[in-house]
């Protein structure tokens, strides 16, 4: 396993990868011998381009032949490879494929860079400008102070939002001693969740090696571009990681009565003093359920959770140090036993048509079961957004012993980014909540979707995904789908595919779980270009 495999793990969760994915692909056997028979040129690229911004170049190839070729064109960064296409070109046609995009890491200087493409016949570089770009504030960055850790402690990184208050869009990339590692659309829902709770954007990044690694964040917004730069000294002195000392209650099952409140609480310490925070999240749902202020060597983090929560859900817990030291845990997975079914119904989120276009209608599927013996009446609400929206209503009676059916739908917003936000259906009685993704115009020219898994497998094999990606557009395009696990979400896979205007490509990936004692349940998603599927797989554990 190399270095960048390493750095590009994120925090514990319950399934993590043992090893990086295996990709299995086809040879294209339909592809004609094309050396020779183009010509290649860069007809456009942006220049400059800020650092942390969007490097986007424009190929143009010629087949100047009297015969149908089939050339692949590989886009280069600095002479190094950064994707290619695959295109069919008639007897004189004359292509331009989607711009090639790449995200440059920002630095303080000016600086040139080179960009090009060439296939097995021809070649064409260009030289563009990035411009430096200032730091951002010391009170947006976590951690604040030099940092130096142990090998393998993790460290949480967090870029702030540059105006908070302001409707306009913020990305981060991430980058390790000069590599890219991920950035903000990583992960959707957990990454827009956290920054619509805390304003801020992490990476989490664990020191696998004694040495000194530089990691930069690149912050992209409406109104310009800026860098936050920290030097990480891996040494056998350094910090360690906090730890999870006890729970209240026991780890593991957690009966819960959604009539009534539900307290947690669990006990932290940190050998070097410094606790800062707990956040508390709730998996599947992928919601944050509270922050909890810790301080201190050793401290107790306690948490009361208003009404039901969602069955067989997990409950997680991130313990943050101001030294940006990190530990993570899934505690408990929740029973809801709650006895108010005998008067009133219960309601879960069976079905969404998310991901969904910017405009388009979501709807969302819901069952409602009266688990009493008489008839009850009730008003369903469709509720959506951090700042919540009553959107949809309908009344529905259930009989007793009764699970109805119900749908309901709203037309989302038009916006340029992909967004993630919650969907509630509530009653009376209950309420069910999901994570949606809506797609944003800029980022709608492709689709992507699971197709098959081979789960449920035994702990330590491998999960294989299959996965269909669409291009709407009619242009040519490259996209580079991942595969993302687990509820603190990990990638295990990625594959890099061309795909023709108008028509779709299958997909494989794969990744060895791990030797788990208990069977487990996590989502895997599939995500490209701000397009993404999910899909909840099954582990069976060796007890």
């Amino acid at each position: 396993m190399n270095r960048r495999t390493l750095l590009r793990g994120s925090a514990v969760s319950g399934i993590v990868p043992f090893t990086y994915g295996r990709v299995r692909s086809q040879p294209d056997e339909s592809a004609a011998d094309a050396d020779g028979a183009v010509a290649v040129r860069i007809a456009d690229a942006s220049d400059p381009v800020e650092g942390g911004g969007l490097l986007e170049w424009t190929a143009e190839v010629e087949n100047a032949t009297d015969r149908t070729v089939r050339p692949t064109l590989e886009y280069l960064v600095g002479g190094e490879p950064a994707g290619t296409v695959t295109l069919t070109l008639e007897p004189g046609e004359i292509r331009r494929p989607f711009p090639r995009s790449y995200r440059v890491e920002p630095a303080a200087r000016d600086r040139e860079l080179s960009v090009g493409v060439r296939t097995n016949g021809d070649s064409d570089r260009r030289t563009v400008t990035v411009l430096g770009v200032e730091e951002l504030d010391d009170g947006l960055t976590s951690p604040s102070e030099e940092i130096a850790v142990q090998p393998g402690t993790t460290v949480f990184f967090e870029a702030g939002a540059v105006d908070p208050d302001a409707d306009t869009s913020q990305f981060t990339g991430w980058w390790v001693n000069g590599e890219p590692v991920g950035d903000s659309m990583v992960g959707p829902a957990w990454q827009s969740v956290y920054y619509a709770e805390r304003n801020a954007h992490y990476w989490q990044y664990t020191a696998e090696s004694e040495g000194t690694d530089r990691v930069t964040a690149g912050i992209d917004t409406d109104d310009g571009n800026y860098r936050a730069d920290w030097t990480v000294t891996v040494t056998p002195d350094g910090h360690a990681s906090p730890t999870i000392e006890d729970a209240r209650p026991d780890r593991g099952t957690l009966p819960v009565d959604r009539d009534e409140p539900t307290d947690l609480e669990i006990d932290v310490a940190d050998p070097d003093g410094a606790l800062e925070r707990v956040v508390w999240w709730i998996g599947q749902s992928d919601l944050i359920l509270g922050t909890s202020d810790v301080s201190g060597a050793a401290d107790t983090a306690s948490l009361t959770v208003d009404g039901g929560l969602c069955h067989t859900c997990p409950i997680i817990a991130w313990v943050i140090s101001a030294d940006g030291t990190f530990t993570s845990e899934s505690l408990w997975e929740v029973d809801d036993t709650g006895p108010g079914t005998e008067t009133g119904l219960s309601v879960s989120i069976t079905g969404t048509n998310d991901p969904v276009e910017a405009g388009g209608v979501l709807d969302v599927t819901a069952a409602l079961e009266n688990a009493g013996t008489e008839p009850v009446s009730r008003d369903v609400d469709l509720v959506v957004g951090h700042d919540p929206q009553r959107v949809a209503t309908r009344s529905v009676s259930v009989a007793g012993g009764v699970t109805e059916t119900v749908s309901l739908e709203f037309e989302t917003a038009v916006v340029d980014r992909t967004q993630a936000f919650p969907v509630r259906v509530e009653t009376d009685d209950a309420v069910a909540e999901r994570t949606v993704e809506v797609i944003g115009t800029a980022d709608a020219s492709g689709r992507v979707a699971i197709t098959n898994t081979n789960d449920p497998v035994d702990a330590g094999d491998v999960l294989e995904v299959t996965a269909t990606l669409e291009n709407t557009s009619d242009r040519a395009v490259t996209r580079t789908a991942e595969l993302i696990v687990g509820h603190d979400p990990t990638i295990v896979d990625t594959r890099r595919v061309s795909i023709d205007g108008g028509t779709t490509e299958p997909i494989d990936l794969e990744f060895e779980t791990a030797v788990v004692a208990n069977d487990q349940s996590f989502p895997v998603r599939v995500a490209t270009d701000g397009c993404v599927a999910v899909r909840t797989v099954e582990v069976r554990g060796r007890n």
